[in-house]
């Protein structure tokens, strides 16, 4: 069998896979016609709560890339992509993450939820990235423009897309998928979900 690491060819944008549990968010038309409409909320267990436009994230944030696998639990829907955007541990840091925080929440704009562990993105913060490109190009609409998730190493459904809300928490918050379904919060690419 194939696997995502068997290669390196970059896959077209175009020809990644799609899945939208909730459907396009409403507010997705009003963001692509004017960029400075959207701001990203940071709250909970941080020092200093608050909302950061796109322009902002993009010049504030040193820009890393990175090279990724997105990648469905089922493991037959994946691609190879480059990446581009701000390190979440960056922007968290910016924010000042409180001692007891355990946990960061993510919202989509369309209702999707899902976490990742405080220690593991203060751990390895290269692999966790907020981004705004994919393949040298602004995020498309389908995938989660103007600001999604990046969690190398992870499966799909911890990459969050047309991301509104990070919210630092000190207690075991589950997103959709690994609360409503029971799916591994771990998410590890190559290992079973339930």
């Amino acid at each position: 069998m194939r696997l995502p690491e068997d290669g390196d060819m970059i896959t077209e944008v175009g020809d990644l896979f799609v899945y939208h549990i909730f459907g396009y968010p409403d507010e997705l038309q009003a963001w692509q016609r004017n960029p400075a409409g959207y701001s990203l909320e940071i709250r909970g267990r941080v020092d200093a709560p608050q909302m950061l436009p796109i322009g902002e994230i993009r010049t504030r944030f040193r820009p890393v890339s990175s090279e990724v696998v997105l990648q469905c639990m089922t493991n037959v829907h994946w691609g190879r992509v480059r990446v581009k955007g701000a390190l979440l541990f960056d922007v968290l840091s910016h924010a000042g993450i409180e001692p007891g925080a355990l946990k960061v929440g993510f919202r989509g704009a369309e209702g999707f939820t899902t976490d990742l562990f405080v220690d593991e993105i203060r751990r390895d913060p290269g692999k966790f990235l907020l981004a705004y490109e994919m393949n040298g190009e602004p995020l498309t609409r389908e995938h989660g423009y103007p600001l999604r998730v990046v969690a190398d190493g992870k499966y799909a459904y911890k990459w969050c897309k047309w991301l509104t809300t990070i919210e630092v928490l000190d207690h075991d918050f589950k997103g959709h998928y690994e609360g409503n379904r029971g799916w591994s919060d771990a998410a590890l690419r190559g290992h079973p979900v339930c």
